[in-house]
């Protein structure tokens, strides 16, 4: 699904419509991401081990979001979701969604303030974090031909089992059941094709960017009252590094490969098709003014928005361009909703508050 269908407003006086926080359709919800624990032992009574339902899940959120409600936890479910369906590509477009949400509808979004308390909200947003740690080494990074998977968390225990047979044979022998070695590793690594290797690490930068811009938004929102994003952003760091790591092991990349985006001045004048200073607002030697400065993000916007689409550069460079075009009073009241805050930093910086004409 188009994350725009999520996005739209589902009517005019109530963009986020009902909360569903106490209705059939969560507990439905809850119920498909329920798992039984397969590690434990079932003694006498073996029965059939639940398996959740992600992508019950997804299409239930899909649904919820687009028809119903808007609403922070469905955004963090569906991410969950479509990280375990999609890998990290799913991750990021999840974040994305959960950007965009807090960023377009941060004060009718639900679960809702209670009285300009967040506390509620501030746990959803935790908890996404908290999960997304989990999941920077769970996702698949390696496809065999026989349509196996391995995930950078297999790899560490893996190595983990091979440390624990050179000094306890017999304890690492009682628990290798489900266990795989570094060779069987290495083996579905070769296995892989270069370009699911690439594809794979592009899609795990995405999601370091995605983290990236929903902390700016965040930040902006809940100020120092915001959760920490460093060990999220640590974990998907890590991950991107090991898989970087990887993949050159085995000949995807090599150094001609960029294995980060990088902005050019005239971004535009990059993009497919393009001739030198085609864009009409390229601007040789250093920016003059501030409305050469302003166009040069709009083209980075523009490019981004062709060549990377779920990329949320494009998105934080067109926020700029918003922003910069604002006197200070306008961006300050875009930004802090509190009143107080407001009326305090207006006083402190001598700001005189804008006329308003009156009929």
């Amino acid at each position: 699904m188009e994350i725009e269908v999520l996005l739209t407003p589902l009517a005019e006086q109530t963009p986020c419509g009902d909360d569903l926080s106490f209705s059939s359709e969560f507990d439905t919800i809850n119920e498909m991401r329920r798992a039984d624990d397969a590690t434990l032992d079932q003694g006498e009574w073996v029965t059939s081990l639940k398996v959740a339902d992600w992508p019950g899940v997804a299409r239930t959120c899909e649904t919820l979001l687009s028809t119903r409600t808007k609403d922070l936890r469905l955004a963090m479910w569906l991410t969950e979701a479509w990280a375990l369906t999609q890998g990290y590509g799913g991750l990021a477009r999840g974040l994305q969604v959960c950007t965009a949400l807090c960023e377009r509808y941060w004060e009718p979004l639900h679960p809702m303030a209670d009285d300009g308390d967040h506390e509620q909200r501030i746990g959803n947003i935790r908890w996404l974090l908290q999960r997304v740690v989990n999941l920077a080494t769970a996702l698949p990074v390696t496809q065999s031909r026989a349509g196996t998977h391995h995930s950078l968390h297999d790899l560490t225990l893996a190595r983990q089992h091979a440390a624990l047979l050179e000094r306890e044979p017999d304890e690492a022998a009682r628990t290798a059941t489900d266990k795989i070695t570094p060779d069987q590793f290495q083996r579905t690594l070769r296995e892989t094709p270069a370009v699911t290797l690439r594809n794979t690490l592009t899609a795990a930068q995405q999601c370091e960017q995605a983290l990236l811009a929903w902390q700016t938004v965040i930040d902006v929102r809940l100020g120092d009252d915001g959760p920490s994003f460093v060990a999220a952003k640590e974990a998907l760091s890590q991950a991107v590094h090991n898989i970087e790591r990887l993949a050159r092991e085995v000949g995807a990349l090599h150094d001609s490969t960029p294995t980060e985006g990088i902005i050019a001045v005239n971004a535009s004048a990059s993009a497919p098709g393009a001739t030198p200073q085609s864009s009409a607002s390229a601007v040789a030697g250093p920016l003059q003014t501030r409305a050469q400065a302003l166009q040069q993000l709009r083209d980075v916007a523009g490019f981004f928005r062709r060549t990377e689409p779920h990329s949320p550069v494009a998105y934080l460079a067109e926020k700029a361009v918003k922003w910069g075009e604002m006197p200070l009073h306008e961006w300050l009241s875009q930004v802090i909703k509190d009143q107080g805050a407001m009326s305090h930093l207006e006083e402190l910086l001598g700001l005189d508050k804008p006329q308003t004409d009156h009929l």
